[in-house]
């Protein structure tokens, strides 16, 4: 049956089931977000707003945290971009709510249509609506669709664009041909996250397998242009060729012969229960490439899949609120359902809808506990950000209104005209290449050096701390730790002047904390 022929009509019940499915849990996890945040729609990561940050400054025509400065803390190309006109509004953050709930539900629709395909007209089962209606449930838990709204991030854009993919792969298999909408998205998805590569890449090689040689390299030579564009203009503007946050994790993966240790990111795949689950995935797609002759395609779209989930597992990442890896997971489920769908509605049409419903919940619910219980915690994760990160800001442009010094670069720099020193190095190459030492005399000459006198930070991220340095207190949560890295923020003043003014300002200001954020001075 052809996915461009397919009647849609009878089907469209289970899209609308899923679709009410999806917005209720949006509108529970946002009343509940601006119930613990006081009103205040509040990102699960602050991460979000170094994105923010660096929009606000695009729309002023300079790129980086610092108009003063450039950097490059982003690590999407043109989400910074998309987000730039909006980044001043007030109502930002909705904007970009409304931006990722659009996302979500264009991504829902083609899971629709992928499931359609399988379950739909000519397989025999009876209240197809029923099964599809199932399935899509299954695949909004299973592919982290809801947290990854309210991360206010471009992984909601991402996930779309791997899912159109998938969807544009299956619709050449089905028709015989391919969409211009396809090689769209093959070209544009690495410019929204560097890691669709590992599905652009296979997409591709696809392309050029199938005879579309043409489309496949004008694909390729268009990736490389626009990436390549990206890479002289970030040295035209004295930075290094890829954004800060990217080069860091990519400098994890190190290989280091001569001291006889192979330390890559594959090590680190089997080693977490999504890089198992991964390769177990990958495993299965191999089997059916290699053993499976009646279809061509479909072993070629398996191929390639196996192939952009070996790049994932070589020098993927994984954590972080389960952002990292949750676009190669969803392909992954796609294409497994799809070559699986002769298998799937032969066991449907024979044992029944129930028992595969049962066995298919319980595995959800094993396999993908994590993400249920990041579901279930995203309005804690977003309060964890208002106790602590809004707080931060609140005090940087409210109370003190100078220069400071972060290690966990967000919301502090966000609506803030007064200088971030980011020591950490996402927004500073000078303090890049001290991460991890143990001499911190560099701390404070580079404070010294950009005229900042105050600190707020995380003790646990630094082997040493200047001896001069005066610790006015801590920043204690009051929810349990989801997001944040520490539970703790420690606020110094770089010298007694400062210790005087910080210590008076922060009297104030622990008057207006939240009820359960507690600050303890230093005595």
């Amino acid at each position: 049956m052809k996915l461009g022929a397919l009647q849609y009509g009878t089907n469209q019940k289970a899209f609308k089931i899923s679709l009410i499915f999806l917005l209720v849990c949006i509108s529970i996890e946002l009343i509940a977000i601006l119930i613990l945040n006081s009103g205040h729609l509040i990102f699960t990561f602050d991460d979000a707003y170094i994105h923010l940050s660096m929009a606000e400054n695009i729309a002023k025509f300079h790129y980086g945290i610092n108009l003063n400065e450039f950097s490059s803390p982003s690590s999407s190309i043109l989400w910074t971009f998309i987000i730039a006109p909006f980044a001043k509004l007030s109502f930002s953050n909705y904007i970009i709510l409304f931006i990722n709930i659009t996302c979500s539900v264009g991504t829902l629709y083609l899971f629709w249509e992928i499931l359609t395909n399988i379950f739909g007209a000519g397989t025999k089962i009876q209240k197809a609506n029923i099964v599809i209606a199932f399935f899509l449930i299954l695949l909004i838990i299973s592919t982290y669709m809801i947290p990854l709204i309210f991360l206010g991030m471009e992984h909601s854009l991402q996930i779309f664009l791997v899912t159109l993919i998938v969807r544009g792969l299956i619709h050449e298999i089905e028709n015989d041909k391919i969409t211009k909408w396809l090689v769209g998205a093959i070209i544009i998805a690495p410019l929204i996250r560097y890691e669709n590569l590992a599905v652009s890449l296979p997409a591709l090689i696809y392309l050029y397998f199938r005879g579309y040689h043409k489309s496949a390299v004008f694909s390729a030579i268009t990736i490389i242009m626009l990436m390549g564009t990206f890479v002289l203009f970030l040295l035209h503007l004295g930075l290094n060729p890829l954004p800060t946050s990217v080069s860091a994790k990519l400098a994890t993966a190190s290989v280091n012969l001569g001291g006889g240790s192979l330390n890559i990111f594959m090590e680190r795949s089997l080693n977490n229960p999504r890089g198992i689950l991964l390769t177990v995935g990958m495993l299965f797609l191999l089997y059916h490439t290699l053993f499976k002759r009646k279809n061509r395609r479909k072993n070629l779209l398996a191929g390639v899949t196996v192939f952009g989930i070996t790049l994932h597992l070589l020098v993927g990442k994984y954590g972080s609120f389960h952002r990292y890896e949750i676009y190669i997971v969803t392909v992954a489920i796609l294409v497994l359902l799809y070559v699986n769908k002769e298998l799937l509605t032969g066991i449907i049409y024979k044992d029944g809808f129930l028992k595969l419903a049962s066995l298919l919940s319980l595995t959800v619910l094993l396999l993908f506990a994590p993400f249920i219980n990041s579901l279930i915690f995203t309005p804690v994760a977003s309060n964890n950000i208002y106790e602590q990160q809004y707080q931060m800001h609140r005090f940087a442009i409210e109370y003190y209104k100078k220069p400071v010094a972060v290690n966990d670069l967000g919301f502090v720099t966000y609506n803030n005209p007064n200088y971030v020193l980011d020591l950490w190095g996402l927004a500073s190459s000078k303090t890049l290449q001290h991460r991890g030492s143990k001499n911190s005399d560099w701390m404070d000459k580079i404070a010294k050096e950009y005229n900042v006198k105050f600190a707020m930070i995380y003790d646990s991220w630094f082997k040493s701390l200047p001896g001069s340095w005066l610790r006015v207190g801590k920043l204690y949560l009051g929810k349990p730790l989801i997001t944040p890295a520490d539970s703790v923020v420690s606020f110094y003043a770089l010298d007694k002047q400062t210790y005087s003014e910080t210590f008076k300002l922060l009297k104030e200001f622990s008057k207006t904390l939240p009820d359960d954020t507690r600050f303890e001075f230093q005595h």
